[in-house]
């Protein structure tokens, strides 16, 4: 498995690390595998990392996806800028900052939106989340009462910006799928065992989550939810946030 180093922390976003593999690929790229990495690969609704990777003899590659297989190796995939980077070569990789922030931002207002929903007393259940800039939304199991859907799109939103006005001291902590319920409310039964097993505190919300997170919810802006619906039996929770751009 590739070391997650972007997991231990809140702002991992350089790296050195070991190539242990490159190989090309039938479209014209290439996939670099290392002993570890910074970048954080597509998952659990949050888009991939960009940003580049350096050789010692001045070597450039351009990370432009990443994904996470399922025995836990991370694939860097992109293209050679300038040099070549071959199987054993020390490497330092550099996260592209702005997407990350972006992402991330997106990604955290989503759990956020799980704190808010957890403090109207709503027995709303997360199921899957999408946080993207063209498109963020987090779904959930639980009761609805059609007639009052604008009144708690409201009340959602205002609680969402309380709670981010208020801020947060974040934390990691890896543990168990076991231990996870003594932190969390809610356990997801299908967590990913191609990662580490952790647990990201907002305050003293749990949340069992492998993605990229803000070290204080001040940091997410001001979020607003034009949406709430339910169809099929789903409710789904639609946001944005103000003057955010990909």
């Amino acid at each position: 498995m590739t070391e997650l180093l972007y997991m231990n922390g809140f702002a991992i976003e350089l790296c050195e690390a070991k190539v242990l593999g490159v190989e090309s690929l039938d479209d014209g790229r290439s996939d670099i595998v290392l002993d570890k990495t910074c970048f954080y690969p597509r998952g659990g609704g949050q888009d991939w990392d960009m940003g580049e990777i350096h050789g010692d003899n001045g070597a450039v590659f351009v990370v432009d996806e990443v994904r996470l297989d399922e025995m836990g190796t991370v694939h860097h995939i992109g293209n050679i800028k300038q040099g070549e980077i071959h199987s054993g070569d020390e490497i330092k990789g550099v996260v592209d900052h702005e997407r990350r922030v972006v992402n991330t931002r997106l990604h955290s207002a989503g759990h956020v939106i799980d704190m808010a929903i957890d403090s109207l007393g709503l027995d709303w259940v997360a199921t899957k989340g999408q946080h993207y800039p063209h498109l963020s939304a987090v779904e959930y199991a639980g009761t609805w009462d059609s007639e009052k859907a604008d009144e708690l799109r409201g009340a959602v939103e205002q609680r969402v910006n309380e709670l981010i006005k208020q801020g947060s001291h974040n934390t990691v902590r890896f543990m168990t799928p076991d231990e996870m319920s003594t932190v969390c409310k809610h356990v997801p039964a299908n967590l990913p065992a191609n990662k580490p097993s952790r647990v990201v505190l907002y305050g003293e919300f749990g949340i069992p989550c492998g993605g990229t997170h803000v070290e204080d919810i001040h940091e997410v802006g001001i979020v607003r939810i034009p949406k709430l619906k339910q169809k099929k039996g789903v409710i789904r929770v639609n946001y944005e946030i103000n003057g955010l751009t990909a």
